[in-house]
């Protein structure tokens, strides 16, 4: 098949990895047809990653111009992932104490919502969607009859996130917004030891974080694992399917699971690519950039490369030492890795006791610029 025709384009193809691999042999350079600088080296990729004249939205641009004014500009412009600065550190700071929690309540929870929607008998493609939303939701603290509701919600919110959006889905977006910052207001504001709560209580004792931003970022976690969270678990049922004796192998040892998962996680990322933005003149990885220049770090390609993980094309759940660019590096670092693994490694577990048929390919990949999501109907 025709290899893909730039980094962006890979993130949907079939098989983008042999063209990772060439294109990790060329340093931090531009692709003019893109209009952007592409580090795809693990050590370029990191030099991007933590140097201070990166942002991760252009200071002229904040909030993408379609969404601004609306209430899905509000909640983007709010959200820890998409601001820089001291404001940022204080929120992400309280972003993380909050997502301080304990392994097993997150496996428990995730086992929870697992076994009721395979129980459902729900299609694959809907399985893998729903699972991370409802256990985060269900983490923040909403209760069990209004996670349809913010499934529901949080598939409007992203769908006028994306790049391109119609001005319809735009509309929806905004209204969906505005009621899941109602329906999260009102959930913090209630009694409880949620995630939602937690992340409140973590911003008082922070100091200085204006309410909307905690209310903002609450919502922002349903956001995060949308895409993400079901790119993780339809990939792992990938490498499980076109994977027999490692199926057979998990199976019978479920031991297994979390480093098949975080394997995925190197291998097959969800996360293929995430982009900066230069706000001020500087030199990165030996390239001399100016203020207004964008940057793709091409993390899918970055986690082979071989001076991160040895052998890096062989797909090994036992692998020692494992480094991974998946959940990013320095001040935007994810600080959810655990919970998303969790999630995933729960739906897997689940899958393998139902799923009657496991996909040797996908159906295709959903269109994203960034976040690789199989589909499997």
């Amino acid at each position: 098949m025709p290899p893909p025709s730039d980094p962006v384009a890979a993130v949907t193809h079939p098989d983008p990895y042999p063209w990772y691999a060439a294109l990790r042999q060329r340093p931090f350079h531009r692709n003019e047809a893109l209009g952007l600088w592409v580090a795809a080296r693990a050590e370029d990729a990191l030099a991007v990653l933590v140097s201070p004249a990166c942002r991760v939205r252009p200071p002229s641009e904040p909030v993408p111009r379609p969404l601004a004014g609306g209430a899905a500009g509000a909640l983007f412009g709010r959200l820890v992932r998409m601001t820089d600065g001291d404001a940022q550190a204080r929120a992400k700071r309280a972003v993380a104490a909050a997502l301080d929690v304990p392994s097993e309540q997150v496996a428990e929870e995730a086992r929870r919502q697992a076994a009721a929607l395979a129980a459902d008998d729900i299609g694959l493609d809907e399985l893998i969607f729903a699972l991370p939303v409802r256990v985060v939701a269900a983490l923040l603290g909403f209760d069990p009859d209004q996670l349809s509701e913010i499934a529901g919600r949080m598939r409007d919110v992203v769908a006028a996130f994306a790049p391109g959006a119609a001005p319809e889905a735009i509309g929806r977006g905004h209204d969906a917004a505005a009621a899941m910052v109602a329906l999260t207001e009102a959930l913090i504001g209630s009694p409880g030891d949620g995630l939602a709560r937690r992340l409140h209580d973590a911003a008082e004792r922070e100091g200085g974080v204006d309410p909307a931003a905690i209310t903002a970022n609450a919502v922002g976690f349903l956001f995060q694992v949308h895409d993400a969270g079901a790119g993780l678990l339809g990939n792992a049922v990938l490498a499980l399917g076109t994977r027999p004796e490692l199926r057979r192998a998990v199976t019978a040892d479920r031991t297994l699971l979390p480093g098949l998962v975080q394997e995925v996680l190197r291998c097959d990322p969800p996360a293929q690519n995430t982009r900066r933005f230069v706000a001020e003149a500087a030199v990165i990885a030996g390239q001399a950039l100016r203020a207004g220049d964008a940057i793709l770090i091409v993390i899918a390609a970055a986690n082979r490369d071989p001076a991160l993980n040895p052998d890096p094309d062989r797909f090994d759940p036992a692998r020692p030492d494992r480094r991974l660019l998946t959940f990013g590096h320095g001040r935007h670092a994810c600080p959810g890795d655990a919970i998303a693994a969790a999630i995933a490694l729960a739906g897997l577990d689940a899958l393998l006791d139902r799923l009657p048929h496991w996909p040797e390919r996908p159906a295709g990949y959903r269109a994203s610029p960034n976040v690789r999501m199989p589909r499997f109907g």
